[in-house]
């Protein structure tokens, strides 16, 4: 529970949330209330620092809590905190079907998932297991965010060992510093699970069984990659296929793909450039380059420009 200084002006309010996330250091940040400025504040300091924003407006931003009064102080309110809130925010968690129908009118959720609290009850373990169900939905649907630098080179040194063959380069990270849970969602969404098993048995490492991931087990993403590797191997074919899809929209096996052609297969250098020249791609083909030597050490001796 972060605490608000009345005394502290907007900018001060800033940095001391900034100071409680960097302690705490939590996953998600769950925003109560509408009309309090310090809510805006933390949903935008949360926002900066990669958290996961949900937002509760506690039904305060119905049509007749943001109605203009003469002095349109409420509307200003809005405008200036709340309205910075709900964009930061990843999800909304709605009070009842007829906050949800006012956010759906009006627009001020659009861009968000939105999903309805759990049902009253005396009990109050029946509200906590809804709220501690929803935080380890939203930690999976965003694991991106959490993901460790060790954990992504874990599947790109089990890809190496599997697709391209043992590299002298290869940097295994220890596997007791990893989330297994994190990474089953990496090889699914970069498309490399059955790759990633092949390489642990290559390389003789015990990993643990990866957690067969469903649609339930997530909230729908925005950013879904290209799924499936190259149906045609030539190098121009594959480059301009690349280009198609968008570099950022390719998965870890379309690079692996990308690096075993560069690095494995015999093709024409001088035809190859003449022929990404004529379809303009010398500038994909080095960015393409550079991203194949960061994942795995492309030396310049295999590289077309």
């Amino acid at each position: 529970m972060m605490q608000a200084d009345s005394n502290r002006n907007a900018f001060a309010f800033y940095r001391y949330a900034c100071n409680q996330l960097d302690e705490v250091n939590p996953m998600v940040v769950h925003i109560y209330g509408s009309w309090d400025w310090r809510l805006g504040v933390i949903a935008f300091a949360a926002y900066r620092h990669n958290k996961v924003v949900v937002y509760s407006p506690m039904r305060g931003l119905t049509s007749t809590n943001i109605e203009w009064n003469p002095f349109k102080r409420r509307f200003w309110k809005f405008m200036l905190h709340q309205f910075l809130a709900l964009r930061c925010a990843d999800i909304l968690v709605m009070q009842d079907n007829y906050e949800a129908g006012i956010f759906h009118t009006t627009g001020l959720g659009k861009g968000q998932e939105e999903i309805l609290p759990a049902p009253t009850s005396d009990d109050d373990n029946v509200q906590k297991e809804f709220m501690y169900s929803l935080y380890n939905k939203l930690v999976d649907t965003y694991y991106m965010r959490f993901i460790t630098p060790q954990e992504k080179q874990l599947v790109t040194s089990m890809v190496q060992f599997a697709m391209l063959g043992v590299d002298s380069q290869i940097v295994m990270p220890n596997i007791q510093d990893v989330s297994f849970r994190r990474i089953s969602f990496y090889v699914h969404d970069e498309d490399v699970e059955d790759i990633v098993r092949q390489g642990a048995e290559k390389a003789q490492i015990p990993l643990p069984e990866l957690t067969e991931i469903t649609d339930d087990m997530r909230y729908p993403r925005k950013n879904v990659k290209q799924m499936g590797g190259f149906s045609d191997k030539n190098l121009v074919a594959m480059i301009r296929v690349a280009n198609k899809i968008g570099l950022n929209n390719l998965t870890l096996r379309h690079w692996a793909e990308l690096y075993h052609l560069f690095r494995y297969e015999y093709y024409d250098e001088d035809k190859a450039v003449q022929e990404l020249a004529r379809h303009r791609l010398k500038k994909t083909t080095k960015k393409i380059q550079n991203q194949l030597t960061e994942l795995f050490f492309l030396k310049p001796g295999y590289k077309i420009l």
